[in-house]
């Protein structure tokens, strides 16, 4: 039961992590007021998720190549993973696929700790503690005006 609640945040974590609140749900610390993020913190902020997004796109694929490898198709695993993971559910799947989720669930956990490790790298690289940046993603998801002015970052920085 732990490993399936383990694998389950490996998933949540690695899902989420395309929007600004996923990082910030790991342990979210209170937000900071607006006023208090300058608008280099931001700016680090714009790059950090940015950095995550590429890391969690590089996850995905990796978690992708890792199921098929084993021989099960990815629609199936998710599948077998959903009813596993919902007490009510009965997983309707043969001793094969079973087995093969296994073995592919047993790979995924021994990836994880190095996509979060990654994942933290992005964010310290950027200088902002992994607190600092939980903090600001909290705040920017409660305030309209810091997601516009991160959205105002985010467009500049992608025009070059």
């Amino acid at each position: 039961m732990l490993v399936l609640k383990r694998l389950k945040i490996v998933f949540l974590f690695v899902a989420l992590l395309g929007s600004v609140s996923s990082f910030a749900q790991v342990q979210a610390p209170a937000p900071a007021p607006a006023e208090n993020i300058s608008d280099a913190e931001l700016q680090q902020f714009a790059e950090a998720y940015m950095g995550i997004q590429m890391k969690n796109q590089e996850a995905q694929q990796a978690m992708t190549t890792t199921i098929k490898d084993h021989g099960i198709a990815l629609d199936r695993f998710n599948e077998i993973q959903q009813a596993s993971m919902d007490p009510n559910k009965e997983v309707d799947a043969s001793e094969d696929e079973l087995a093969k989720h296994k073995a592919a669930i047993a790979d995924l956990e021994k990836l994880q700790p190095k996509f979060q490790s990654q994942m933290e790298t992005v964010i310290t690289d950027t200088g902002l503690s992994i607190e600092r940046y939980q903090a600001v993603a909290s705040s920017v998801q409660a305030s309209k005006e810091l997601q516009q002015k991160l959205q105002g970052i985010m467009v500049k920085m992608q025009q070059g």
